[in-house]
């Protein structure tokens, strides 16, 4: 059997961890952002992270390695440690590595690298058309996986004590929103629409040091700035939550977050596009963000939670076949590699 690694240059990626654990690889993690409390130079920051990923493999010494794509230079690395020293890779690319502008300048360099690999995975068929239009024919659709409720969920997490009292002392509708506060986060809309429902708190994620002081004491009272989370405390304040709501700007785009929402069983309002309805259109709720579309649509989910909860059970039974289907291709490729 080949010795696998799976190499992420992020802190923590739930969806990789998954599939890592699926295939047997041991998991290097290389993201250096700091010296200190000073913030190192994006070029600098990927030579350090360049040089601890090789210095690990070397130790490791694996036949296949798997590496996460965005960022390229990750990729770019583990192509080096595989031409010198006899190894394949696979590339698992997300959406961000085809569809955003920093990302887009490096695809001459994404083909080349894709050309030279054991094999590709996207997250989505449209992701997939774009590897195709390269010409590459070793690459797949590559769903997530949907983890269960007791695999993210710690029953003894303990919640920030501002956001313990909020929940504890509002008796109405609470809702969540997945968020980092990005270019392709709907905040604002959702902000505006908690301005149309004060009935309901809501909990927004994110590091709120990326938007400014003035727009943050524009937000309407019952709108609630958790800042940033660790994934554990993500997890349990959104399972506190009456409906969860997971919207990106970005076209073809599948969030990861739209499975530990159904693994908690929460209704779940989305982005209505092409892509998310594909693979999700009988599990959730579709909105255009509009904020008179969204406050309907999250009232909706919380009056229809019984069956969209029924519905959400039996896509999981199907999706565990799915995926374990999706692996077992996967180990083949790997095997006849092997």
């Amino acid at each position: 059997m080949s010795k696998k690694a799976f190499v992420i240059w992020v802190q923590e990626v739930k969806l990789s961890e998954f599939l890592a654990r699926e295939i047997n690889a041991e998991i290097i993690i290389s993201c250096k952002k700091y010296w200190g409390r000073f913030a190192i130079p994006i070029i600098l920051r990927y030579v350090i992270q360049g040089f601890d990923t090789y210095k690990k493999l070397k130790r490791i010494r694996p036949q296949i390695i798997f590496v996460q794509n965005p960022p390229i230079t990750a990729v770019l690395v583990v192509y080096l440690y595989a031409k010198f020293n006899s190894a394949s890779y696979i590339i698992d690319t997300h959406t961000a590595g085809f569809i955003d502008r920093k990302w887009i300048f490096f695809h001459p360099l994404h083909k080349f690298l894709a050309k030279h690999a054991l094999w590709n995975t996207a997250h989505n068929y449209k992701n997939l058309e774009i590897l195709k239009k390269w010409g590459i024919k070793k690459s797949s659709v590559l769903q997530f996986y949907t983890p269960t409720r007791p695999e993210i969920l710690k029953e003894d997490v303990i919640l920030p004590e501002e956001l313990e009292e909020k929940l504890q002392k509002h008796a109405g509708l609470k809702v969540f929103m997945v968020n980092r506060f990005a270019s392709d986060d709907a905040w604002q809309e959702v902000a505006e629409t908690a301005r149309t429902m004060p009935e309901a708190l809501f909990f927004l994620t994110g590091n709120n040091q990326k938007i400014s002081t003035k727009i943050k004491s524009g937000f309407p009272g019952n709108v609630v700035l958790t800042n940033y989370l660790g994934h554990a405390q993500f997890i349990a304040l959104m399972d506190r939550a009456d409906v969860v709501l997971a919207l990106t700007k970005r076209r073809d785009t599948v969030l990861w977050s739209l499975r530990e929402i159904m693994a908690l069983g929460k209704p779940v309002v989305t982005t209505d596009s092409e892509t998310i309805r594909h693979y999700f259109s009988g599990v959730a709720l579709f909105t255009n963000h509009e904020s008179k579309d969204l406050a309907e649509k999250i009232q909706l989910a919380w009056k229809t939670r019984a069956e969209l909860a029924e519905k959400t059970k039996a896509f999981l039974a199907h999706d565990t076949i799915r995926w374990k289907n999706d692996i077992l291709e996967l180990e083949k490729i790997i095997n006849h590699n092997g």
